[in-house]
């Protein structure tokens, strides 16, 4: 397998300013866009009700907090539209395509290139590709990413498929030379950005993901609470699992309200709080950190964004 370097360049004065805010209000859904790269017309199902997306386009779609199904050929799949405890944003990718994270880095401009390239040098990825015919691999700062839900603060981009590189950015340290900024491209946009910094010929990108049946699904773990040693560990995690199984059924603003009172600071210190007392009760086995730890790998990762694929 031949292995090709193609970096990108953007070295660029720095004079403007972007920044992100963040919306805490509350609420009792979530909007997303709906996009199709794809040069045909697809139709989605969500929730049994049929959505005709362009080519090349998308629709913005509410979804109320709660479970849902979506859709697409004959592939189906039960997801959580949910709260995010940051403000999160991203895209739901039904035809699973190839989408595009690239990494740059605005300078100033007496940066020579070798500095440059030390930049950039962590954040190359050999990305498989077939030219001509034949495969091959493309050094690129990018990562490629088509899972069904995109979300940015799982896979973080300063600016999005519709937002351009803006010519020029801002420093806020006294004494920068550099800011690292990433943008998410559909493919044929990607693919117009390598052509325009030298690539001549015709590039396919790999696209390989898993089935909908195959994606990672979020359940409740089966704990064993005859197992936990401590009395009050026990009712606490008997609590949390309740509330879970409350969780995935509940809509709405009471989803809000229980997922709030999950992943809150209270529950947090209570849940540690009660550590002391299963020691000072022997529980030598730590049956009880055993247990919380379970659901915290369960469910820790899906903090920071709106979408989970369930059973």
């Amino acid at each position: 397998m031949k292995k090709v370097k193609y970096s990108l360049l953007l070295v660029c004065n720095i004079t403007l300013v972007g920044c992100f805010g963040s919306d805490t209000s509350s609420s009792s859904s979530v909007d997303r866009m709906i996009d199709n790269p794809t040069p045909n017309e697809i139709k989605v199902v969500v929730d049994g009700k049929e959505l005709t997306i362009p080519a090349k386009s998308s629709v913005n779609y509410t979804f109320d907090y709660g479970k849902h199904t979506l859709s697409y050929g004959d592939q189906s799949l039960n997801f959580i539209a949910k709260p995010s405890t940051t403000d999160s944003s991203g895209l739901i990718n039904p035809t699973q395509s190839n989408y595009y994270l690239l990494t740059t880095f605005y300078t100033t401009s007496n940066v020579s290139d070798e500095t440059y390239d030390k930049l950039i040098a962590k954040h190359l990825n050999s990305v498989p590709v077939i030219i001509n015919g034949e495969q091959q691999e493309l050094e690129l700062p990018v990562k490629v990413i088509n899972d069904v839900f995109i979300e940015r603060r799982k896979d973080f981009w300063d600016y999005s498929v519709d937002e351009p590189y803006p010519d020029e950015v801002t420093l806020r340290g006294k004494g920068q030379f550099q800011s690292q900024k990433i943008k998410l491209f559909r493919e044929d946009s990607f693919i117009e950005s390598l052509k325009s910094e030298g690539l001549n010929e015709k590039v396919n990108f790999i696209n390989q993901h898993p089935t909908f049946s195959e994606i990672k699904k979020y359940t409740i773990p089966n704990i064993q609470l005859d197992a936990i040693a401590c009395k009050k560990g026990r009712e606490f995690v008997e609590t949390q699992l309740n509330d879970w199984n409350k969780f995935f059924t509940s809509t709405g603003k009471d989803l809000a309200s229980l997922y709030k009172q999950l992943t809150s600071n209270e529950t947090f210190q209570k849940k540690h709080a009660i550590i002391k007392e299963c020691t000072s009760e022997g529980d030598t086995n730590q049956s009880y950190q055993s247990a919380t730890r379970q659901l915290e790998e369960a469910f820790d990762e899906t903090k920071q964004i709106n979408f989970f694929v369930t059973q």
